[in-house]
């Protein structure tokens, strides 16, 4: 019966010890954080030349991708998708096309790049159109006013407002063993943290 018991603690131990740190291998992308939360009637219609632009504060280096929400109604959007990064000076830095037919409505989609190494608190424009793409084929993004303070402005039809687009941004690890580093750092922490009954 001992023997039972040992194995089982060693068992839970090995679980919780050392299985966090073989998953986290896998991991190639980190978000700052959840998705900013967001009203489904509050959203802009993007074809043709009507693109979006919004303007984000990067949090960390390695900034390797944008997320956000995209509709694409009755799935009518066939055409390219593009997200165009651009730095302070609004010189592009990175683009990325996806097409439409790979969009359900209402997914949640990772534009991926090439990590910019010296991305951290520096200032980044995107706009994101589908310029092929006829009214009838129109995708839709969602918007809101009450963004986190990194998420500035945004510009729409040559307007602009204040909030934006509810992004996530991903940024590539700097290695493997930081990665481990911090999920230990925050179970320790969780597990000191732990309130009493």
């Amino acid at each position: 019966m001992k023997k039972l018991i040992w194995l089982t603690t060693l068992l839970i131990l090995f679980i919780v010890f050392f299985v966090p740190a073989f998953l986290a291998l896998g991991i190639k992308l980190i978000p700052n954080g959840d998705q900013p939360g967001y009203r489904p009637d509050q959203r802009l219609s993007i074809y043709g030349k009507r693109d979006v632009t919004q303007k984000f504060i990067s949090s960390a280096g390695n900034l390797s991708a944008i997320g956000t929400s995209v509709r694409n109604p009755n799935l009518k959007n066939k055409k390219d998708i593009v997200l165009s990064l651009y730095n302070e000076k609004m010189e592009m830095v990175r683009t990325v096309t996806i097409n439409g037919q790979n969009v359900e409505d209402g997914n949640f989609i990772k534009f991926i790049f090439d990590p910019i190494l010296d991305s951290t608190n520096k200032t980044y424009f995107f706009s994101l159109g589908s310029p092929d793409a006829g009214p009838e084929e129109t995708i839709e993004v969602f918007v809101s006013q009450n963004m986190p303070v990194w998420i500035e402005q945004y510009v729409y039809d040559d307007k602009s407002y204040q909030g934006g687009l509810p992004i996530v941004l991903y940024f590539k690890p700097v290695s493997k063993v930081t990665v481990i580093k911090s999920i230990y750092l925050d179970l320790f922490s969780r597990l000191l943290n732990t309130p009493s009954r």
